[in-house]
């Protein structure tokens, strides 16, 4: 199917970048003046909605994953090409999911990777708190929960954000933005353009929030590694922290001036490289038989448990636990949702719509199975059989230490510890330097070029956000952060399920 020609009149596009920039500068202020105001009233908030909107949100992914395969097996959809039936891919297929994969993720899998079964472990209903079920099956639950998290659901989300914005921008013209879909797939609809506008300024505000965290996170991470690798107490305090801060901003302000396929291709594939070396290092290394038994019992709860955990409320059970782990990190993809969207669309041309689905989803999902797997496993062996030192240093709040102390056990320690610092910076560069760029987009005066002087802007208010992330430390106000402006997305996602629907049926009538 070729794009289509019409030439609609466009009416003239608000000048989002001035008022969006003017509210996320004076979250910034705030962030920076009261940081500690900043993240309590974000953490009081987003307590109050997963409270009161988990029916709401937690099957949302599992619908993203039903829509995605509908299109992608469909003999009518998933052989359409974005683009035009001649279009070709701009990046090699490698290329293309190194991009997707560390705009995507980031730097959570290396700050989680260690400790997200294990909260689970210790803290779920369904761990050694449900002491009627063997060990062995506490064990599988915890693995089977994280896989749930960052798996396929959330690669899902990921995935029906990209897909719509692409198929919009380039089957039908559209501007680039989350906007776009719904104000052209319903613009006989009075409520279509004021919807758009709003959603735009959300999509703005949760970028900045949801990314301002991972900044934050990846601050905390390497200043734990240079302490732990120097053995200098000295880069505990904040004033390291935030000096650590200002070397990210410069490193991913400076890539975000850069053309897409000399910045983030580079940064991209060698991120992914660094981070496929350490795996491979530490799976052969390492417990090998038993990370093989642990990525085959996790394929298998994955088959089988995937429907059951997207529908458990655990409603008579200790409500901390779910609104911390799996709630917050559902919205917390939905946050991050509108940027991957736009930065997706823009790589993926050429196309079809059943590569798009299917490479987007199993492929980056495939590798968080192995990696968590690993690593994860890796510190729930420690915690049965072993030292229990990961979990240990877990429960006293050192998250950001707990990765190296991991890689202390064993060999080779002294060069992957500073790899594994050079790793951080890759994934937060990339990460940031492609929001900065979805933001420059969506902001701009088009909806669809890219803005050099918009994407700094947008890196500095983003690192002053961070800083208030930074200072207080706490994990929760982490999570609430970089969740906090996802809550009205969860609804704009199912606008994009039914824009996309309404807009494929229309274009392949017979």
């Amino acid at each position: 199917m070729n794009p289509t020609t019409d030439t609609q009149t466009v009416p003239r596009r608000p000048d989002y970048f001035k008022w969006t920039a003017a509210l996320v500068g004076a979250m910034a202020f705030v962030a920076v003046w009261r940081p500690q105001l900043l993240t309590g009233a974000v953490q009081t908030v987003s307590e109050f909605f997963y409270l009161k909107f988990d029916w709401l949100i937690m099957w949302l992914p599992l619908l993203a994953f039903a829509v995605g395969m509908a299109v992608a097996l469909s003999p009518r959809w998933g052989n359409i090409r974005l683009g035009g039936a001649d279009a070709t891919p701009d990046f090699s297929f490698a290329a293309w999911m190194n991009m997707l994969f560390t705009a995507g993720i980031g730097v959570g899998i290396v700050f989680f990777g260690p400790i997200e079964a294990l909260w689970h472990y210790f803290h779920s209903p369904i761990g050694v708190q449900a002491t009627h079920l063997p060990a062995h099956q506490q064990v599988a639950n915890a693995m089977s929960l994280a896989l749930h998290v960052w798996g396929i659901p959330a690669w899902s989300l990921y995935m029906i954000a990209g897909l719509v914005m692409a198929y919009f921008t380039y089957q039908h013209r559209t501007e680039c933005t989350p906007a776009a879909p719904i104000e052209y797939a319903f613009r006989r609809k009075k409520w279509a353009k004021p919807a758009g506008i709003l959603i735009t300024g959300l999509a703005v505000l949760s970028i900045a929030m949801s990314v301002s965290s991972s900044i934050a996170m990846a601050a905390a991470q390497i200043a734990s590694g240079l302490k732990i690798i120097s053995g200098s107490a000295v880069f505990d305090g904040t004033l390291w922290k935030t000096a650590v801060l200002a070397v990210l901003a410069a490193l991913y302000i400076g890539g975000s001036v850069l053309p897409i396929e000399k910045g983030m291709r580079f940064l991209g594939n060698w991120t992914v490289y660094l981070s496929v070396l350490l795996l491979v290092f530490i799976f052969l290394v390492g417990p090998t038989h038993y990370f093989v038994s642990t990525m085959t019992v996790a394929i298998g709860n994955i088959l089988t448990q995937t429907v059951h955990h997207s529908f458990e409320l655990y409603l008579f059970h200790k409500r901390d636990w779910i609104v911390w782990y799996p709630m917050a990190y559902w919205v917390w993809w939905v946050t991050w949702a509108p940027f991957v969207g736009v930065f997706l669309a823009k790589i993926s041309r050429g196309r079809t719509l059943r590569e798009f689905v299917l490479a987007s989803v199993l492929v980056p999902a495939g590798f968080i199975v192995i990696w968590f797997s690993v690593f994860s496993g890796f510190s729930l062996l420690d915690t049965l059989e072993g030292t229990g030192k990961l979990a240990e240093i877990a429960e006293k709040g050192d998250y950001e230490g707990t990765f190296y102390h991991l890689l202390n056990m064993l060999p080779l320690n002294d060069a992957t510890k500073p790899l594994t610092v050079v790793l951080f910076l890759g994934f937060i560069v990339t990460t940031v330097t492609s929001a900065a760029i979805s933001l420059g987009i969506m902001t701009g005066r088009d909806g669809r070029s890219e803005s050099k002087t918009r994407a700094v802007v947008w890196g500095v208010l983003m690192t002053l956000i961070a800083y208030a992330v930074v200072v207080t430390g706490e994990i929760k106000g982490i999570k609430a952060v970089g969740s906090f402006a996802g809550f009205p997305f969860v609804l704009v996602m199912y606008l994009w399920f039914a824009a996309l629907w309404r807009q494929l049926r229309q274009d392949t009538k017979s």
